[in-house]
């Protein structure tokens, strides 16, 4: 099985891709969200069963104005992709990118070009970790 992780936004859709085993979450690049093609292209590439969108929550848990537009940008990409479709809060998960980039000195022009795909791969590492333990307590 896997996986491609997704932090969606109005500019850039930042995605992430597993390992063969579901274990691990690495970057794999930007796409336009207007233009999906890339998504369904990389989906066949890689054999992918499942997609991972990072869904947005305020302090509360409740939903914002950007939940709503990526539960709508999910609902009209649905159709082009036969997978399955999980929703993980994505708390957090651009911020988290973008200390780990001015931690590792990166220059503030390649900081924007990686800090969607590297909220991706937090997002999707997030989910991953949380099944693969899930999985190990089924078998305890």
């Amino acid at each position: 099985m896997r996986y491609l992780g997704l932090d969606v936004g109005h500019k850039r859709v930042g995605v992430a891709l597993s390992d063969a085993l579901g274990m691990i979450a690495q970057p794999l690049g930007v796409l336009d969200p207007k233009h999906t093609n890339q998504l369904r292209d990389w989906a066949n590439a890689y054999n992918i069963t499942d997609v991972v969108v990072g869904l947005p929550k305020n302090r509360l848990g409740q939903p914002t104005q950007q939940t709503e537009w990526i539960e709508a940008w999910v609902k009209k990409t649905t159709p082009m992709l036969t997978v399955n479709w999980h929703y993980w809060n994505e708390a957090y998960s651009t911020k988290a990118a973008e200390y780990v980039l001015l931690s590792a000195n990166v220059k503030r022009q390649k900081r924007k070009q990686f800090k969607d795909q590297q909220a991706a791969v937090f997002i999707l590492q997030g989910y991953l970790d949380y099944m693969n333990n899930q999985q190990k307590q089924v078998k305890a």
